[in-house]
């Protein structure tokens, strides 16, 4: 099968596309045919090298929405022709998911939203699972003001909507071309880079976004939870700093699928492009700027 891997650390240009050998599902495992693998910002870390894979050549990926085409010994949930959805770290083996099949434990699939197409399912998993419990970091009684920095993009936009289904009235920080696009997933403020948030004016920030400079928005006492690690603000005015990365929950994923479903929560797509597109795609998402998830798809 082919897969997109790197064989050493450095610029986009080092992914490639490679024949590898097919796995086989193990025990508790099934394998699936890829429909699509998102491409995240710990892909381009992973890349990059400031987060090192355990072996090389590594495949990347984390999330992936696809098609169960057989089930290991001991494999019950799914069926052979059973859409599903899944999150798989590859940090411990090296083995992503931007790969023609993929074998992985059946716990950590769900059930695909069948209101989607496949392919474009593989835009929830770390996306939505971040936001989700970013917001939960904030505890079931939160009542103050919340600003999401980074709103239109993938988990911000994720934590828009997710914060107004919880009937929060979250702000949230983008470019000024995307106004609209934030107000649309429920945000009852907006401000832009020529239009910034009032300092000290909220209880939460959460960034998404990579803008430590935000933090001028919390008010004293107040709260920043960056969910881009290289990018943390020193802490100031008695102001609590935290970092928050992703926690792979199956069960939680399930219910944000049910949401999608459900018509509560939308999958916002940029572009996808075949694995030999790699590249391309790191290069997009490095430059920033891009609204929804770029997705990787072996077939395109």
């Amino acid at each position: 099968m082919k897969a997109v891997v790197i064989n050493s650390y450095g610029p986009p240009d080092v992914l490639a596309v490679s024949e590898t050998r097919t796995p086989q599902p193990g025990p508790g495992e099934i394998l699936v045919r890829v429909a699509a693998a998102a491409v995240n910002p710990v892909d381009l870390a992973v890349r990059r090298g400031d987060i090192p894979s355990p072996v090389l050549p590594a495949v990347v990926g984390w999330d992936v929405s696809g098609t169960v085409v057989a089930a290991g010994p001991g494999s019950t949930r799914f069926a052979e022709g059973d859409r599903i959805i899944a999150l798989r770290s590859p940090l411990a083996d090296g083995a992503g998911v931007s790969a023609e099949y993929v074998a992985l434990a059946e716990a950590l699939a769900v059930p695909a939203p069948e209101n989607v197409a496949l392919e474009h399912a593989a835009a929830l998993p770390l996306a939505a699972l971040t936001a989700e419990q970013a917001l939960n970091q904030l505890g079931p009684d939160f009542s103050g003001r919340l600003l999401v920095s980074g709103a239109a993009g993938a988990v911000g936009g994720f934590a828009v909507q997710l914060a107004a289904l919880r009937g929060w009235r979250p702000a949230g920080l983008a470019r000024a071309g995307d106004a609209r696009t934030v107000a649309a997933l429920g945000a009852a403020e907006v401000f832009s880079d020529t239009d910034t948030p009032p300092a000290g004016a909220y209880d939460v920030v959460i960034d998404a976004a990579g803008r430590p400079e935000t933090i001028a928005a919390v008010r004293d006492g107040g709260r920043f939870l960056s969910l881009t690690p290289f990018a943390v603000p020193e802490a100031e005015r008695s102001v609590t700093v935290d970092v928050y990365g992703v926690r792979i929950d199956a069960p939680m994923l399930d219910v944000l699928a049910r949401r999608v479903e459900a018509g509560h929560l939308t999958l916002r797509i940029s572009e996808v492009l075949p694995f030999e597109d790699a590249p391309r795609a790191h290069a997009l998402l490095e430059a920033g700027g891009t609204r929804g998830k770029i997705l990787l798809a072996p077939g395109n």
